[in-house]
């Protein structure tokens, strides 16, 4: 019988407007048969677990991939729009490559601000950070113990990383590809630490922790 909280933060799969890792945001692509492939592997890893719920944004790419991995459970996909990717305005479409190389100064104010910044022509950090404390704050209320799946893009996994373990969001380097590594959250008795970060298993002397 399982005495504590997993939290199973599933990254979407790969996209055609993704193939190198750029930002999708609120576009909305279906997965190709790679980010397919992404999601039937993390389903198999999941299959021999018991699940309480899966939880997914509402965009296509999100959705697809958590039915896949709830089938095997059946379990309904549990839609919540606030696990919606960050609207990052004309970052869209680009990689963190890319925008890390060619847009120093916003990255700097980001890196000093990442609860404060607005992405060129997007949205403000301050919205999603919101909604996503709400998402956090249901999760973490109703649900004590068992293992609980949630889809959602990298940027928006590393905010809840960030939200549910306390760890600091810059030090997680959110710009970094999860190249669809499973992050694995273990909550007891209202302590949260990380247990695998992108698909690496932490030492408990990591920083993050």
């Amino acid at each position: 019988m399982d005495e504590m909280l997993t939290i199973h933060l599933v990254p979407v799969g790969a996209t055609d407007l993704s193939p190198s890792g750029e930002l999708l945001g609120l576009n909305n692509p279906a997965l190709n048969s790679a980010g397919v492939s992404h999601a039937d592997a993390v389903a198999d890893l999941l299959k021999d677990i018991v699940l309480e719920a899966v939880f997914s944004g509402p965009l296509k790419r999100q959705l697809v991939t958590a039915r896949r991995i709830a089938i095997p459970h059946s379990l309904p996909v549990r839609t919540e729009k606030n696990l919606m990717d960050v609207n990052y305005g004309s970052w869209s479409g680009r990689t963190w490559v890319e925008i890390r190389a060619k847009e120093t100064n916003l990255i700097l104010k980001m890196e000093k601000s990442p609860h404060r910044f607005r992405f060129p022509s997007g949205e403000k950090t301050k919205k999603s950070w919101k909604r996503l404390q709400n998402f956090v704050r249901y999760l973490l209320g109703n649900f004590g113990v068992g293992h609980v799946v949630v889809v959602a893009d990298d940027f928006v996994i590393m905010m809840m990383v960030s939200l549910i373990s306390g760890a600091d969001f810059i030090g997680l380097e959110p710009w970094k590809p999860s190249n669809g590594g499973v992050t694995v959250i273990d909550c007891d008795q209202g302590k949260c630490q990380i247990r695998t970060l992108r698909g690496t298993k932490l030492s408990k002397s990591s920083p993050t922790q």
